[in-house]
């Protein structure tokens, strides 16, 4: 009788060891989640200081284990990318686009494809990270050049 306590003892204490909270910052990111909203705010004081939520419920991630990563709405492929974890606190994204083009030096990107977000929040239920840079533009006719702050955080749920 007291092996079989200890036995159930240590299978709860496995059981225990293995709970949500102890896995990998991967293996917590790692399914599909259910878009919430994301926040965009541009300022390049005095000319911009724009701050947006937009509602993304209609979207979904789906994070795979092989590092894929497809944004889908009401069944139609939005994006596709890849992901990764940098030192558990950092999600980085390859192949994003986030529409800002520079139109004055040629129309290129001003940001770069591979983009690495803060993890806020990574519970069960809730998936928030957030995005933050400065670009400096040299604009023709203004004396000193223009420094354009862009921030976006997005909010997934399960």
């Amino acid at each position: 009788m007291k092996k079989i306590a200890l036995l159930a003892a240590v299978g709860v204490l496995a059981v225990a060891c293995t709970k949500w909270e102890n896995k990998s910052t991967e293996f917590k990111v790692t399914g599909l989640w259910t878009g919430v909203n994301q926040e965009v705010s541009i300022e390049a004081l005095p000319f911009l200081d724009s701050n947006e939520v937009m509602p993304s419920t209609y979207m979904e991630a789906n994070f795979m284990e092989d590092g894929g990563l497809t944004i889908d709405s009401a069944g139609v492929r939005l994006d596709s990318m890849g992901w990764s974890i940098e030192n558990d606190t950092i999600l980085v994204l390859n192949g994003i686009d986030l529409g800002f083009e520079d139109p004055i030096n040629g129309g290129g990107a001003l940001v770069p494809s591979k983009l690495k977000f803060d993890i806020r929040t990574l519970t069960q239920e809730q998936f928030n990270f957030r995005y933050d840079t400065t670009i400096t533009l040299t604009v023709p006719q203004i004396p000193i050049p223009v420094n354009i702050t862009v921030k976006q955080i997005q909010r997934w749920a399960r």
